[in-house]
């Protein structure tokens, strides 16, 4: 494995509708110096079998491709930490099972973290992936239909919300300007190994105590402090098919949280209270009480009466966990290399969020 620049690290649980196509993507990568090593969390819809199907119809990715298959699901956490684990590749790129790459993807992204020093986490231009089994086919990519943006990279607020990018926006060519992101999303990012052992003090470069959710998200803080670059690249094209849509209004929230299983709920709501433990300096923090009250006293009033029982277990899952991310909070000290200043600059700029062509 360590042969490869690059080792793509693919995580399946029940994807078998997704998988086909995005097998087909990573085939069809114009950098073929890359180890693919998928890892099934425990699925019982065929995907292992599919997966290896697949490999056999395609000896040249097969070849430098593996398959391992746990028992059960461990969630994108620790099967992503088994993953890095196993390779020893310069680059990482992490893969969500529901996202198909365009054929320059990798390369366009490797060519940007071979050039840029302090770059230590990439994203492309993610776009919707509006993902029918029945009627789909890769040439309605590109094919001069409206696309819209799924993620250009992450951003954060003085509220500590983090959204994505550009989500919902038509895309007319107005992001075609390489530029540094806040952090990247996990549904298709490339990272330089260096820079997640540097911040990866415990030996675990994705918190497992998460399960799931909020991961990337912690992860992106802690590179930041360590003082890594995260980049938007707009000539490297994905589309993700996101599962999980953000809900436009009150009534169209409360359907999506509806349709979502319990645990995952309580997973998300907990989480992003331990990366603000984990990652939030004090000064900030208190300078920003204000817009972080808000923010959580608005989703606590929101879940309060529509999911009073998420928000009881959020807050318990939250408590039994807080004794471990303070331990993390003093263990990743000695990593940070940035001020809280600086850091601050990233949710304090006029129109940070914006990506537009002009630079």
């Amino acid at each position: 494995m360590e042969r490869f620049r690059t080792s793509i690290h693919l995580v399946t649980h029940n994807g078998a509708a997704w998988l086909p196509y995005c097998l087909e993507s990573l085939a069809a990568q114009m950098d073929k110096d890359f180890f693919l090593l998928v890892i099934d969390n425990g699925s019982l819809d065929g995907s292992p079998e599919l997966v290896v199907e697949f490999l056999a119809r395609h000896p040249e990715l097969g070849q430098r491709a593996r398959l391992v298959k746990n028992k059960q699901n461990f969630g994108f956490a620790r099967a992503h930490n088994q993953a890095i684990t196993w390779t020893e590749s310069e680059f990482v790129l992490v893969l969500n099972q529901d996202a198909y790459l365009a054929p320059a993807y990798l390369a366009e992204l490797a060519l940007c973290l071979a050039n840029e020093e302090r770059a230590g986490a990439l994203t492309g231009k993610l776009l919707k992936w509006n993902f029918d089994p029945a009627t789909f086919h890769a040439s309605q990519f590109g094919a001069g239909q409206e696309e819209h943006v799924d993620s250009l990279g992450l951003s954060l607020s003085r509220s500590r919300k983090v959204t994505n990018l550009g989500q919902g926006e038509i895309d007319h060519g107005q992001y075609e300007v390489a530029r540094q992101v806040w952090g990247v999303p996990a549904t298709a990012p490339l990272y330089r190994r260096a820079a997640l052992l540097a911040v990866s003090p415990t030996g675990t470069v994705f918190d497992e105590d998460f399960v799931s959710y909020k991961e990337d998200v912690d992860l992106a803080w802690r590179l930041l402090w360590a003082a890594y670059d995260a980049w938007y690249i707009p000539s490297a094209v994905g589309y993700h098919d996101r599962s999980l849509r953000a809900g436009q209004g009150l009534r169209a929230e409360r359907q999506q949280r509806q349709s979502r299983a319990r645990e995952l709920k309580v997973y998300s709501w907990a989480n992003h209270l331990g990366v603000l433990v984990k990652n939030d300096s004090a000064g900030n923090f208190w300078r920003d009480l204000p817009w972080i009250l808000a923010h959580e006293l608005a989703k606590a009033v929101f879940l309060l009466f529509t999911d009073p029982f998420t928000l009881f277990l959020g807050k318990l899952r939250f408590l039994r966990l807080l004794p471990s991310l303070v331990r993390k909070r003093r263990q990743l000290k000695p990593t940070h290399r940035r001020g809280g200043r600086e850091l601050r600059t990233w949710w304090t700029r006029v129109k940070q969020s914006t990506l537009g062509t002009s630079g």
